[in-house]
């Protein structure tokens, strides 16, 4: 394995000292054809990424039509059985759509074709296997954990657990491809195929009275056709027959699972964080079951709404992890803090916009999408407001993951979300029973907070990397005065939940992006303008020519 413990002291012409700083000025910008192809990719790679969290709106669609067609009731069992089907599919897959594209574009980068292979057969082998275990096991507890919970979720985290092979087999051929830095066919299954089956079905099951069992159902189905679909796209690159043959010989599965189990924990540990609230509710909140599911359906609908700010992060991580991985295994960690504060500016610049239209358009946004009851309405609104601020801090800090992973540390990213999961279940058991729904939003933000003081700590001190430069000033100021005038736009709008969406939003992003301009743009910010711009330049051209 390339060494990856230390940033490089040496520079080349290939690689500048491009680290950027608060205390020092951005290094110019792209000076290299290697910079530049980085933050091309990277910007084309988000780009697509992004276009496929917006068809994960089917998700939030899905949502809302289980709210609408089924009731909060049913809503909230679903909730709680799939947060913890969620937890036994991050236990599955083993961490693997980490560990492939860590272990695979090491091979690449060292041209040898039949170690990616190898490491593709390592990877079906320990998920196959891990994810058996997890199946099996589940499928004994499910009994016990809804005698837990006291609710009849039994039979639905049966039907989940049957999807946890599939998923895991979807991941690692979707991993495959993204180590070619192929991000579409990521968005073709995760973000596009699989949400709209969900929603598909749930409709079905909405429409026809199936409940709970139809959801759970609807959930096997679509774990099932994602897994075709991710093995189809392997196929186009990756010979599977060709893989599968490998397991005859010697794997590095003893050097794959010491580096998955760190990355596996770190996962399983960050999906129990995403959804350590919404379990602590449900066994924690005072009140009859019918009551305490509503609760948990408002607390989930504002946090659906205020995660909204993970999507640009979430967007740029499968591309940079690649390009981390590849600068890691060259021992280019200089390098990698100029890409990484590139990265960090513009999720500040996605994400303050969307902060923004949470916080002047909340109220509208939950009667529109949650049609939630009056008595728990005005408490699901401070729960999104308080949200909103630790999903900022997840979004802002949340590249530094792949950054000490990709560069050999992944036991470091354990130890980050073990600890902050210990400090928000602490919070949660102080908070919930006293305040309830808004307690375990404070518990969740001020853990969140912590962690990421946490990270970036490390990442200073271990890489001298720090994610923030002078240009992300610009945003911030745009975003000041694009909040007053979204705020003037509310007071001044007529009656209607219509017009206190549209008047605040468009005047908040009339002033937001006029004041981006008149501020300036940095060259990575240019780039990857002109890269995003390129494919609907590419289609007017196309429709000017054959009108």
């Amino acid at each position: 394995m390339p060494p990856t413990n230390s940033p490089s002291p040496t520079t080349s012409r290939e690689d500048p000292d491009v680290t950027q700083t608060l205390s020092a000025p951005p290094a110019p910008p792209a000076s290299t054809a290697e910079a530049e192809r980085d933050i091309k990719d990277l910007a084309s790679g988000a780009l697509v990424n992004f276009v496929g969290k917006l068809g994960r709106l089917s998700r939030a669609a899905f949502m809302w039509v289980v709210a609408l067609l089924c009731g909060l009731e049913v809503k909230g069992l679903f909730d709680t059985a799939w947060t913890i089907a969620s937890l036994v599919q991050r236990l599955g897959r083993f961490g693997l759509q980490v560990t492939v594209v860590r272990f695979a574009v090491a091979a690449r980068t060292a041209n040898n074709q039949a170690e990616v292979e190898r490491v593709l057969a390592t990877a079906l082998w320990l998920g196959t296997l891990t994810s058996g275990v997890m199946l099996v096991g589940t499928w004994l507890a499910a009994d016990w954990i809804a005698a837990f919970y006291q609710q009849p979720i039994g039979g639905a985290v049966r039907l989940m657990a049957l999807s946890t092979p599939f998923m895991t087999w979807a991941w690692i051929f979707v991993a495959a491809t993204r180590t070619l830095r192929i991000m579409r066919y990521d968005v073709y299954v995760m973000s596009i195929a699989g949400p709209l089956i969900l929603l598909v079905i749930s409709i079905v099951t909405g429409l026809a009275g199936w409940g709970l069992e139809g959801l759970a159902w609807a959930n096997l189905v679509m774990a099932s056709g994602s897994c075709w679909l991710a093995a189809h796209y392997f196929g186009r690159f990756f010979s599977l027959r060709g893989c599968l043959a490998r397991l005859r010989e010697a794997l590095p599965w003893r050097t794959m699972g010491r580096f998955s189990l760190p990355v596996m924990t770190t996962d399983s540990i960050y999906g129990v964080l995403s959804n350590l609230d919404v379990l602590m509710l449900g066994s924690l909140l005072s009140g009859s079951p019918q009551q305490v599911m509503a609760q948990v359906g408002v607390y989930t609908l504002a946090k659906n709404i205020a995660g909204a700010m993970l999507k640009a992060p979430q967007s740029l991580d499968p591309i940079f992890s690649s390009i981390a991985s590849e600068l890691s295994a060259r021992d280019q960690h200089r390098a990698l803090g100029y890409r990484f504060a590139a990265i960090s500016g513009w999720i500040l610049t996605i994400n303050l916009p969307i902060c923004a239209a949470i916080l002047l358009a909340g109220d509208a946004l939950m009667q529109v999408i949650g049609q939630v009851r009056t008595a728990d309405f005005h408490a699901g609104l401070e729960v999104l407001g308080v949200l909103c601020i630790a999903m900022m801090a997840q979004g802002l800090f949340a590249m530094v993951d792949p950054v000490l992973t990709m560069a050999g540390r992944p036991y470091l990213n354990m130890f980050n979300n073990g600890l902050w999961l210990a400090v928000n279940a602490l919070l949660n058991l102080w908070l919930i029973p006293a305040y309830g729904m808004i307690g375990a939003a404070w518990g969740a933000t001020v853990s969140a907070l912590a962690a990421g003081a946490l990270r970036l700590a490390q990442l200073y001190l271990i890489h001298d990397i720090l994610p923030f430069s002078r240009g992300q000033l610009k945003p911030l100021l745009a975003a000041l005065g694009g909040t007053a005038a979204g705020w003037l736009c509310r007071q001044a709008a007529p009656e209607g939940v219509v017009w206190s969406l549209v008047l605040p939003l468009g005047g908040f992003l009339i002033v937001y992006v006029a004041a981006l301009r008149a501020l300036g743009l940095s060259p990575e910010d240019r780039l990857m303008l002109q890269r995003v711009k390129a494919p609907f330049k590419r289609l007017f051209r196309r429709h000017k020519v054959n009108p």
